[in-house]
């Protein structure tokens, strides 16, 4: 029998529950507000090729990793995987049109994204915690982004 899901497609899944758990804080962290251990999680990500079978990490447990993130990084694997993106529905700035206060929101947004990635960088080295920040900065400004899209396509030639 052979799956639905290349091995290039697991990947990609278990390559999002690694950046959501980083993002979330890291596995030390996430395993206190889960049900699965920290071992049990880096055996989500880990690739190792004398086991028979790679794990992917339980749909549970990858939703609160993703709400831990603050931002759907495994269930938009997901979506990708079957043709799908995502649109958050709780966002009343998502609606209506594209104006002004939008790029005021965008520039925002990546200024505080590029600030933290500055002062990460400015020592020659990133650590978790400036790592954590960068990653938190970039899925809001992610957000951020993906408002702007939404709106520009709703435009339909209308400026």
């Amino acid at each position: 029998m052979q799956r639905l899901l290349a091995q290039k497609a697991v990947d990609g899944l278990r390559e999002a529950s690694r950046r959501s758990v980083v993002q979330g804080g890291g596995p030390e962290r996430f395993q206190y507000v889960t049900r699965a251990t920290q071992g049990q999680l880096s055996k989500c990500w880990t690739h190792d090729p004398s086991r028979k079978t790679q794990h992917v990490m339980a749909i549970d447990v990858a939703v609160e990793a993703d709400m831990e993130a603050g931002a759907p990084v495994i269930v938009g694997e997901m979506a990708r995987l079957q043709g799908y993106r995502l649109v958050r529905d709780d966002q009343p700035d998502s609606a209506g049109r594209l104006g002004i206060a939008d790029i005021g929101v965008f520039q925002d947004a990546f200024h505080a994204l590029s600030q933290s990635m500055i002062q990460a960088v400015a020592d020659g080295k990133v650590d978790p915690r400036e790592a954590a920040e960068i990653l938190e900065k970039y899925a809001s400004f992610m957000r951020v982004a993906h408002t702007v899209e939404s709106k520009a396509h709703g435009c339909e030639g209308e400026v």
